[in-house]
Protein backbone atom coordinates (compact mmCIF):
# COMPACT_ATOMS: atom_id res chain seq x y z
CA UNK A 1 0.00 0.00 0.00
CA UNK A 2 1.34 3.54 -0.76
CA UNK A 3 -0.10 6.16 1.49
CA UNK A 4 0.29 8.77 -1.65
CA UNK A 5 -2.32 6.74 -4.08
CA UNK A 6 -3.83 4.17 -1.95
CA UNK A 7 -7.29 4.72 -0.01
CA UNK A 8 -5.73 4.54 3.68
CA UNK A 9 -7.55 7.51 5.46
CA UNK A 10 -9.79 6.43 8.02
CA UNK A 11 -12.91 9.29 7.68
CA UNK A 12 -16.38 9.65 8.84
CA UNK A 13 -18.36 12.29 6.41
CA UNK A 14 -20.99 15.11 7.34
CA UNK A 15 -18.36 16.54 10.11
CA UNK A 16 -18.18 12.95 11.47
CA UNK A 17 -21.63 11.95 11.77
CA UNK A 18 -21.81 9.80 7.91
CA UNK A 19 -20.69 6.61 6.68
CA UNK A 20 -17.31 5.51 7.14
CA UNK A 21 -14.89 4.95 4.24
CA UNK A 22 -11.49 5.42 3.35
CA UNK A 23 -9.86 8.01 1.22
CA UNK A 24 -7.10 8.88 -0.62
CA UNK A 25 -4.56 11.34 0.26
CA UNK A 26 -5.23 13.29 -2.77
CA UNK A 27 -8.66 13.48 -2.24
CA UNK A 28 -8.08 14.34 1.25
CA UNK A 29 -6.50 17.85 -0.28
CA UNK A 30 -8.05 18.46 -3.88
CA UNK A 31 -11.91 17.28 -3.02
CA UNK A 32 -14.19 19.91 -0.67
CA UNK A 33 -15.40 17.76 1.84
CA UNK A 34 -16.72 18.02 5.82
CA UNK A 35 -14.87 14.91 6.59
CA UNK A 36 -13.22 13.97 10.30
CA UNK A 37 -11.20 11.07 11.00
CA UNK A 38 -13.06 7.77 12.45
CA UNK A 39 -11.26 4.92 14.49
CA UNK A 40 -12.02 2.91 17.44
CA UNK A 41 -9.18 5.04 19.66
CA UNK A 42 -8.66 8.23 19.81
CA UNK A 43 -4.45 8.11 20.16
CA UNK A 44 -4.89 6.26 16.56
CA UNK A 45 -7.14 9.52 15.47
CA UNK A 46 -4.60 12.14 16.26
CA UNK A 47 -1.74 9.85 14.91
CA UNK A 48 -3.64 9.76 11.56
CA UNK A 49 -3.97 13.39 11.76
CA UNK A 50 -0.74 14.16 12.78
CA UNK A 51 0.60 11.44 9.85
CA UNK A 52 -0.88 13.82 7.53
CA UNK A 53 0.19 16.88 8.74
CA UNK A 54 3.82 15.31 8.42
CA UNK A 55 3.51 14.48 5.02
CA UNK A 56 1.26 17.81 3.79
CA UNK A 57 4.72 19.20 5.98
CA UNK A 58 7.13 17.83 3.52
CA UNK A 59 5.60 17.58 0.22
CA UNK A 60 3.55 20.66 -0.08
CA UNK A 61 5.24 23.68 2.62
CA UNK A 62 3.87 27.07 2.21
CA UNK A 63 6.25 29.81 1.56
CA UNK A 64 4.33 32.15 3.92
CA UNK A 65 0.70 33.39 5.50
CA UNK A 66 -0.41 34.19 2.28
CA UNK A 67 -0.25 30.77 0.79
CA UNK A 68 -1.22 29.31 3.90
CA UNK A 69 -4.33 31.38 3.59
CA UNK A 70 -5.14 30.20 -0.13
CA UNK A 71 -4.80 26.09 0.82
CA UNK A 72 -6.89 26.54 3.95
CA UNK A 73 -9.47 28.61 1.78
CA UNK A 74 -9.60 26.56 -1.30
CA UNK A 75 -8.51 22.64 -2.15
CA UNK A 76 -5.06 21.60 -4.39
CA UNK A 77 -5.48 21.87 -7.73
CA UNK A 78 -5.43 18.33 -9.47
CA UNK A 79 -1.56 19.85 -11.19
CA UNK A 80 -0.55 21.08 -8.01
CA UNK A 81 -1.00 17.64 -5.72
CA UNK A 82 0.75 15.72 -8.71
CA UNK A 83 3.81 17.89 -9.13
CA UNK A 84 4.29 17.97 -5.13
CA UNK A 85 4.43 13.73 -4.92
CA UNK A 86 6.43 13.32 -7.59
CA UNK A 87 9.55 12.81 -6.64
CA UNK A 88 8.39 10.97 -3.07
CA UNK A 89 6.43 8.35 -4.57
CA UNK A 90 9.27 5.65 -3.19
CA UNK A 91 8.94 7.17 0.30
CA UNK A 92 5.58 6.01 1.29
CA UNK A 93 5.20 2.69 0.04
CA UNK A 94 4.67 0.07 3.30
CA UNK A 95 5.47 -3.03 1.09
CA UNK A 96 8.72 -1.87 -0.94
CA UNK A 97 10.53 -4.35 -1.18
CA UNK A 98 14.26 -2.19 -0.30
CA UNK A 99 12.63 0.38 1.68
CA UNK A 100 9.43 -0.06 3.11
CA UNK A 101 8.07 3.53 5.23
CA UNK A 102 8.96 3.47 8.55
CA UNK A 103 10.21 0.08 8.73
CA UNK A 104 13.89 -1.85 7.83
CA UNK A 105 14.12 -4.78 5.71
CA UNK A 106 15.67 -8.01 6.65
CA UNK A 107 15.50 -7.67 10.55
CA UNK A 108 17.35 -10.11 12.27
CA UNK A 109 14.92 -11.38 14.97
CA UNK A 110 14.32 -15.12 16.65
CA UNK A 111 10.78 -14.67 17.14
CA UNK A 112 7.77 -12.37 15.51
CA UNK A 113 6.20 -10.16 17.88
CA UNK A 114 2.08 -10.26 18.01
CA UNK A 115 0.78 -7.46 15.79
CA UNK A 116 -1.09 -6.43 18.69
CA UNK A 117 2.01 -5.01 20.49
CA UNK A 118 2.30 -2.22 17.78
CA UNK A 119 -0.90 -0.66 19.26
CA UNK A 120 0.57 1.12 22.32
CA UNK A 121 -0.93 -0.23 25.71
CA UNK A 122 1.49 -3.08 25.37
CA UNK A 123 -1.37 -5.20 25.30
CA UNK A 124 0.99 -8.54 26.05
CA UNK A 125 1.87 -9.59 29.33
CA UNK A 126 0.10 -8.80 32.48
CA UNK A 127 -0.69 -4.84 30.75
CA UNK A 128 -4.01 -4.82 29.48
CA UNK A 129 -4.32 -1.00 29.51
CA UNK A 130 -6.76 -0.72 26.34
CA UNK A 131 -7.60 -4.31 25.67
CA UNK A 132 -10.18 -7.10 26.95
CA UNK A 133 -8.20 -10.03 25.61
CA UNK A 134 -4.58 -10.45 24.84
CA UNK A 135 -5.21 -12.21 21.11
CA UNK A 136 -7.71 -9.10 20.89
CA UNK A 137 -6.08 -8.00 17.79
CA UNK A 138 -4.38 -10.80 15.41
CA UNK A 139 -4.56 -8.49 12.43
CA UNK A 140 -3.88 -5.15 11.45
CA UNK A 141 -4.75 -3.87 7.81
CA UNK A 142 -2.35 -1.51 5.50
CA UNK A 143 -4.07 1.69 6.85
CA UNK A 144 -3.73 0.95 10.29
CA UNK A 145 -0.20 -0.66 10.35
CA UNK A 146 0.89 2.44 8.95
CA UNK A 147 -0.84 4.83 11.49
CA UNK A 148 0.51 2.95 14.01
CA UNK A 149 4.23 2.55 12.74
CA UNK A 150 4.22 6.45 12.69
CA UNK A 151 2.52 6.30 16.07
CA UNK A 152 4.96 4.04 18.35
CA UNK A 153 7.93 6.14 16.48
CA UNK A 154 7.04 9.48 17.32
CA UNK A 155 4.59 9.82 20.28
CA UNK A 156 5.16 6.03 22.23
CA UNK A 157 7.80 4.75 24.65
CA UNK A 158 9.91 2.61 23.51
CA UNK A 159 9.75 -1.05 23.08
CA UNK A 160 11.38 -1.89 26.11
CA UNK A 161 15.38 -1.84 27.04
CA UNK A 162 18.38 -1.49 24.28
CA UNK A 163 15.50 -0.18 22.31
CA UNK A 164 15.32 4.33 21.43
CA UNK A 165 12.39 6.32 21.86
CA UNK A 166 10.85 9.01 19.96
CA UNK A 167 12.57 12.33 19.34
CA UNK A 168 10.75 13.82 21.96
CA UNK A 169 11.32 11.28 24.45
CA UNK A 170 9.18 8.68 26.54
CA UNK A 171 5.16 9.25 25.61
CA UNK A 172 5.57 13.07 24.91
CA UNK A 173 2.42 15.31 24.93
CA UNK A 174 1.38 16.16 20.65
CA UNK A 175 -0.66 19.44 20.63
CA UNK A 176 -2.05 20.19 17.69
CA UNK A 177 -4.69 23.00 16.43
CA UNK A 178 -7.78 22.02 15.50
CA UNK A 179 -10.50 23.01 12.46
CA UNK A 180 -13.59 22.37 10.95
CA UNK A 181 -12.90 19.49 8.62
CA UNK A 182 -10.17 16.78 8.41
CA UNK A 183 -8.62 19.51 5.48
CA UNK A 184 -8.32 22.13 7.78
CA UNK A 185 -6.98 20.57 10.57
CA UNK A 186 -4.18 19.66 8.71
CA UNK A 187 -3.26 22.81 6.89
CA UNK A 188 -4.09 24.74 10.14
CA UNK A 189 -0.85 22.67 11.77
CA UNK A 190 1.25 22.86 8.45
CA UNK A 191 4.01 25.61 9.00
CA UNK A 192 5.12 27.78 6.48
CA UNK A 193 8.82 27.90 5.26
CA UNK A 194 9.76 31.10 6.63
CA UNK A 195 8.66 29.69 10.46
CA UNK A 196 10.61 26.34 9.70
CA UNK A 197 13.49 28.61 9.02
CA UNK A 198 12.73 31.04 12.07
CA UNK A 199 11.95 28.79 14.39
CA UNK A 200 13.65 25.44 13.88
CA UNK A 201 16.84 27.38 12.03
CA UNK A 202 16.80 24.65 9.34
CA UNK A 203 17.41 26.56 6.29
CA UNK A 204 18.29 23.13 4.17
CA UNK A 205 16.52 22.69 0.67
CA UNK A 206 14.41 19.60 1.57
CA UNK A 207 15.18 18.21 -1.30
CA UNK A 208 18.49 17.57 -0.02
CA UNK A 209 17.12 15.18 3.03
CA UNK A 210 16.49 11.89 3.60
CA UNK A 211 14.51 10.14 6.13
CA UNK A 212 15.86 7.52 8.20
CA UNK A 213 14.09 4.28 6.05
CA UNK A 214 15.97 5.22 3.24
CA UNK A 215 19.06 6.91 4.88
CA UNK A 216 19.38 4.99 7.71
CA UNK A 217 20.56 5.86 11.23
CA UNK A 218 24.24 4.25 11.35
CA UNK A 219 24.55 2.34 14.46
CA UNK A 220 26.65 3.16 16.97
CA UNK A 221 26.37 6.78 16.16
CA UNK A 222 26.70 9.82 17.79
CA UNK A 223 23.81 12.66 16.01
CA UNK A 224 23.23 16.33 17.12
CA UNK A 225 20.22 18.39 16.54
CA UNK A 226 21.26 20.58 13.96
CA UNK A 227 22.52 17.45 11.68
CA UNK A 228 18.47 16.14 11.90
CA UNK A 229 16.38 18.10 8.68
CA UNK A 230 12.75 18.76 8.47
CA UNK A 231 11.75 15.85 7.01
CA UNK A 232 14.00 13.37 9.16
CA UNK A 233 12.71 14.61 12.67
CA UNK A 234 8.92 14.38 11.62
CA UNK A 235 9.67 10.70 10.11
CA UNK A 236 12.11 9.90 12.59
CA UNK A 237 12.36 6.12 13.33
CA UNK A 238 14.39 4.86 16.17
CA UNK A 239 14.13 1.47 16.02
CA UNK A 240 13.92 -1.53 13.81
CA UNK A 241 10.84 -2.70 12.77
CA UNK A 242 9.39 -5.05 9.75
CA UNK A 243 6.18 -6.03 8.99
CA UNK A 244 5.38 -9.18 8.69
CA UNK A 245 2.48 -9.81 6.12
CA UNK A 246 -1.07 -12.15 6.96
CA UNK A 247 -0.96 -15.82 4.56
CA UNK A 248 -4.47 -14.78 3.88
CA UNK A 249 -6.66 -11.24 2.76
CA UNK A 250 -9.20 -10.84 5.56
CA UNK A 251 -11.05 -7.93 7.77
CA UNK A 252 -8.77 -6.18 10.16
CA UNK A 253 -9.15 -6.67 13.61
CA UNK A 254 -9.13 -3.04 14.47
CA UNK A 255 -11.24 -1.93 11.74
CA UNK A 256 -13.52 -4.62 11.11
CA UNK A 257 -13.50 -4.41 7.18
CA UNK A 258 -11.20 -5.68 4.23
CA UNK A 259 -8.54 -2.97 3.43
CA UNK A 260 -6.21 -4.10 1.75
CA UNK A 261 -2.71 -5.76 2.46
CA UNK A 262 -2.74 -7.41 6.24
CA UNK A 263 -0.15 -8.17 8.68
CA UNK A 264 -0.09 -10.52 11.86
CA UNK A 265 3.19 -9.35 13.86
CA UNK A 266 6.65 -7.58 13.54
CA UNK A 267 10.27 -7.99 13.79
CA UNK A 268 12.23 -5.92 15.74
CA UNK A 269 15.83 -5.56 16.85
CA UNK A 270 17.86 -3.67 19.49
CA UNK A 271 19.96 -0.75 17.93
CA UNK A 272 22.03 1.29 19.45
CA UNK A 273 22.96 5.21 18.45
CA UNK A 274 23.29 8.62 20.89
CA UNK A 275 21.26 11.65 20.15
CA UNK A 276 22.97 14.04 21.93
CA UNK A 277 20.53 17.09 22.72
CA UNK A 278 16.76 17.96 21.92
CA UNK A 279 15.23 18.52 18.29
CA UNK A 280 12.66 21.08 18.47
CA UNK A 281 10.36 19.28 17.06
CA UNK A 282 6.88 21.56 15.86
CA UNK A 283 4.45 19.35 17.74
CA UNK A 284 5.41 19.43 21.56
CA UNK A 285 5.98 22.18 24.42
CA UNK A 286 9.42 22.22 24.95
CA UNK A 287 10.43 23.23 28.40
CA UNK A 288 13.48 24.90 29.12
CA UNK A 289 14.30 24.57 33.42
CA UNK A 290 17.23 25.73 35.17
CA UNK A 291 18.66 23.64 38.11
CA UNK A 292 21.57 24.31 40.03
CA UNK A 293 22.34 26.62 37.02
CA UNK A 294 22.39 24.11 34.51
CA UNK A 295 19.95 24.22 31.69
CA UNK A 296 17.64 20.95 31.22
CA UNK A 297 15.57 21.06 28.28
CA UNK A 298 13.00 18.34 27.77
CA UNK A 299 9.18 17.80 25.92
CA UNK A 300 6.52 17.80 28.13
CA UNK A 301 4.89 14.44 29.04
CA UNK A 302 1.88 13.77 31.16
CA UNK A 303 3.81 12.69 34.88
CA UNK A 304 1.05 12.32 37.17
CA UNK A 305 -3.29 11.85 36.33
CA UNK A 306 -3.85 15.20 36.46
CA UNK A 307 -6.13 16.84 33.77
CA UNK A 308 -4.44 18.14 30.63
CA UNK A 309 -5.83 21.91 31.84
CA UNK A 310 -2.98 22.26 34.86
CA UNK A 311 -0.42 22.28 31.92
CA UNK A 312 -2.17 24.74 29.61
CA UNK A 313 0.51 27.60 30.44
CA UNK A 314 3.47 25.42 29.07
CA UNK A 315 1.46 23.69 26.08
CA UNK A 316 0.12 27.27 25.17
CA UNK A 317 2.19 30.10 26.81
CA UNK A 318 4.97 31.10 25.19
CA UNK A 319 7.95 32.40 27.44
CA UNK A 320 11.65 33.45 26.28
CA UNK A 321 14.01 31.07 28.26
CA UNK A 322 15.60 33.39 30.93
CA UNK A 323 17.42 32.09 34.52
CA UNK A 324 14.49 30.92 35.76
CA UNK A 325 13.40 28.75 32.36
CA UNK A 326 11.27 29.08 29.72
CA UNK A 327 8.74 27.48 27.50
CA UNK A 328 8.24 27.16 24.23
CA UNK A 329 4.60 25.75 22.94
CA UNK A 330 3.47 23.63 19.86
CA UNK A 331 5.19 25.98 16.81
CA UNK A 332 1.19 25.52 15.34
CA UNK A 333 0.44 27.22 18.50
CA UNK A 334 2.23 30.68 17.35
CA UNK A 335 1.43 30.51 13.90
CA UNK A 336 -2.47 30.32 15.03
CA UNK A 337 -1.91 33.66 16.99
CA UNK A 338 -0.33 35.30 13.87
CA UNK A 339 -3.31 33.70 11.84
CA UNK A 340 -5.78 35.58 14.25
CA UNK A 341 -7.63 31.77 14.80
CA UNK A 342 -10.16 32.55 17.14
CA UNK A 343 -11.51 30.93 18.87
CA UNK A 344 -8.43 28.19 19.46
CA UNK A 345 -9.15 24.46 19.43
CA UNK A 346 -6.59 22.23 20.85
CA UNK A 347 -6.34 18.56 20.00
CA UNK A 348 -3.84 17.66 23.05
CA UNK A 349 -2.84 13.48 23.28
CA UNK A 350 -0.20 11.61 25.18
CA UNK A 351 -0.05 8.86 28.16
CA UNK A 352 0.83 8.60 31.63
CA UNK A 353 3.55 6.28 31.13
CA UNK A 354 6.37 4.49 33.99
CA UNK A 355 8.69 4.05 31.88
CA UNK A 356 7.73 1.43 28.90
CA UNK A 357 4.44 0.89 30.80
CA UNK A 358 1.64 3.04 29.76
CA UNK A 359 -0.91 3.99 32.72
CA UNK A 360 -3.57 5.89 30.98
CA UNK A 361 -4.48 7.08 27.81
CA UNK A 362 -4.88 11.12 27.85
CA UNK A 363 -6.60 12.82 24.75
CA UNK A 364 -8.72 15.75 24.84
CA UNK A 365 -10.16 18.88 23.25
CA UNK A 366 -9.73 22.04 24.57
CA UNK A 367 -11.37 25.25 23.60
CA UNK A 368 -9.69 28.95 24.27
CA UNK A 369 -11.92 31.91 23.83
CA UNK A 370 -11.34 35.01 22.12
CA UNK A 371 -8.58 37.13 24.27
CA UNK A 372 -6.29 33.55 25.18
CA UNK A 373 -3.40 35.02 23.78
CA UNK A 374 -3.57 38.70 25.06
CA UNK A 375 -0.27 40.32 26.35
CA UNK A 376 -1.28 40.26 30.16
CA UNK A 377 -1.16 36.62 30.73
CA UNK A 378 -4.95 36.19 32.01
CA UNK A 379 -4.99 32.42 30.35
CA UNK A 380 -1.80 32.08 32.69
CA UNK A 381 -3.74 33.62 35.95
CA UNK A 382 -6.86 31.37 35.24
CA UNK A 383 -4.40 27.95 35.34
CA UNK A 384 -2.36 29.54 38.22
CA UNK A 385 -5.85 29.37 40.54
CA UNK A 386 -6.88 26.72 39.71
CA UNK A 387 -3.69 25.22 40.79
CA UNK A 388 -3.55 27.20 43.66
CA UNK A 389 -7.30 26.07 44.74
CA UNK A 390 -6.02 22.55 44.58
CA UNK A 391 -3.23 23.02 46.96
CA UNK A 392 -4.64 24.54 49.31
CA UNK A 393 -7.62 21.90 48.98
CA UNK A 394 -4.45 18.95 49.23
CA UNK A 395 -2.72 21.10 52.14
CA UNK A 396 -5.46 21.69 54.65
CA UNK A 397 -6.82 17.78 54.14
CA UNK A 398 -3.39 16.61 54.80
CA UNK A 399 -2.92 18.99 57.80
CA UNK A 400 -6.14 17.02 59.14
CA UNK A 401 -4.70 13.81 58.72
CA UNK A 402 -1.41 14.39 60.06
CA UNK A 403 -2.92 16.06 63.12
CA UNK A 404 -0.55 18.37 65.16
CA UNK A 405 1.77 16.76 67.51
CA UNK A 406 3.28 19.88 69.21
CA UNK A 407 -0.42 21.23 70.24
CA UNK A 408 -1.10 17.30 71.21
CA UNK A 409 -4.11 17.27 68.42
CA UNK A 410 -4.37 13.68 66.76
CA UNK A 411 -5.20 13.61 63.11
CA UNK A 412 -7.53 11.32 60.90
CA UNK A 413 -4.83 9.21 59.82
CA UNK A 414 -6.69 8.38 56.30
CA UNK A 415 -4.68 9.54 53.03
CA UNK A 416 -8.45 11.66 52.47
CA UNK A 417 -6.00 14.83 51.23
CA UNK A 418 -5.45 12.47 47.74
CA UNK A 419 -9.04 11.61 47.56
CA UNK A 420 -9.73 15.34 47.90
CA UNK A 421 -7.77 16.03 45.12
CA UNK A 422 -9.51 13.52 42.85
CA UNK A 423 -12.41 14.76 43.55
CA UNK A 424 -11.13 18.68 43.00
CA UNK A 425 -10.00 17.83 39.58
CA UNK A 426 -13.45 15.68 38.52
CA UNK A 427 -15.60 18.27 40.15
CA UNK A 428 -14.16 21.55 38.90
CA UNK A 429 -12.88 20.53 35.46
CA UNK A 430 -16.08 21.14 33.48
CA UNK A 431 -16.41 24.82 35.22
CA UNK A 432 -12.96 25.55 34.43
CA UNK A 433 -13.01 24.21 30.63
CA UNK A 434 -16.28 26.35 30.53
CA UNK A 435 -14.08 29.60 31.79
CA UNK A 436 -11.46 29.04 29.24
CA UNK A 437 -13.84 28.48 26.18
CA UNK A 438 -16.08 31.85 27.17
CA UNK A 439 -14.52 34.66 25.12
CA UNK A 440 -16.28 36.82 27.71
CA UNK A 441 -13.66 35.71 30.44
CA UNK A 442 -10.94 37.66 28.50
CA UNK A 443 -13.45 40.58 27.68
CA UNK A 444 -14.89 41.14 30.71
CA UNK A 445 -12.26 39.95 32.94
CA UNK A 446 -12.73 41.09 37.01
CA UNK A 447 -16.14 40.06 36.59
CA UNK A 448 -15.43 36.55 35.66
CA UNK A 449 -12.08 35.74 37.20
CA UNK A 450 -14.36 36.92 40.72
CA UNK A 451 -16.85 34.56 39.42
CA UNK A 452 -13.91 31.57 38.50
CA UNK A 453 -12.68 32.31 41.62
CA UNK A 454 -15.94 31.87 44.01
CA UNK A 455 -17.07 28.95 42.16
CA UNK A 456 -13.29 26.92 42.94
CA UNK A 457 -13.30 28.02 46.54
CA UNK A 458 -17.09 26.78 47.33
CA UNK A 459 -15.96 23.63 45.84
CA UNK A 460 -12.85 23.36 47.59
CA UNK A 461 -15.10 23.95 50.91
CA UNK A 462 -17.69 21.42 50.25
CA UNK A 463 -15.23 18.59 49.04
CA UNK A 464 -13.70 19.45 52.86
CA UNK A 465 -16.90 18.96 54.46
CA UNK A 466 -17.57 16.00 52.65
CA UNK A 467 -14.43 14.32 53.41
CA UNK A 468 -14.27 15.38 56.97
CA UNK A 469 -17.52 15.23 58.54
CA UNK A 470 -17.62 11.65 58.78
CA UNK A 471 -14.68 11.67 61.16
CA UNK A 472 -15.83 14.67 63.11
CA UNK A 473 -18.08 12.27 65.00
CA UNK A 474 -15.61 11.64 66.88
CA UNK A 475 -14.64 14.20 69.40
CA UNK A 476 -11.03 14.18 69.56
CA UNK A 477 -10.30 15.07 65.77
CA UNK A 478 -13.14 17.66 65.66
CA UNK A 479 -9.90 20.47 67.01
CA UNK A 480 -7.91 19.44 64.15
CA UNK A 481 -10.58 19.66 61.44
CA UNK A 482 -11.92 22.77 62.85
CA UNK A 483 -8.23 23.94 62.39
CA UNK A 484 -7.69 22.71 59.14
CA UNK A 485 -11.25 24.39 57.78
CA UNK A 486 -10.53 27.67 59.10
CA UNK A 487 -7.08 27.86 57.48
CA UNK A 488 -8.56 26.62 53.92
CA UNK A 489 -11.28 29.54 54.05
CA UNK A 490 -8.34 32.17 54.85
CA UNK A 491 -6.34 30.53 51.51
CA UNK A 492 -9.58 30.17 49.94
CA UNK A 493 -9.91 34.16 50.66
CA UNK A 494 -6.63 35.22 49.37
CA UNK A 495 -7.77 33.33 46.30
CA UNK A 496 -11.02 35.40 45.35
CA UNK A 497 -9.06 38.72 46.62
CA UNK A 498 -6.39 38.11 44.33
CA UNK A 499 -3.33 38.01 46.97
Amino acid sequence: MNLLEAPWIPIRTDDGRGPFSLITYRELLCEPGTWRVSLPRDDLELACIQLLVCMTQVLFQPADDDVLDERLDEPLSEATFAAGIARYQDWFDLDHPTQPFMQTRGVASKEATPIQKLLIGLPAGNNHCFFNETGEVAALSAPIAAIALFHQASNCPSFGGGFKGSLRGEAPITTLVDGPSLREQVWRNVLTLERTRAELFWTRDLTDERPTWIDPIKAGQTIYPHQIGLIRGLFWQPAHVELIPAAESGPCDLLGIEAGPRYTGFRKEKFNFTLDGNWPHPHGALNIRVKKGERETKFASFTTDAPAWTRLTELVVSKKADDSGGNRPALAIGQAKALDIHPLHLLVGGYHNKKASVLERRHELIELGEGWDDESGRLEDLVNIGLAAKKALRGKLYFAVQGHKDKGLPGIGAAIHETGERLFYARTEARILATFSNSATFSEWQQHLDAYAAALSTECESIFNDLTDPYAMKPELIPIIAWARRSLTADLRKLTEGK
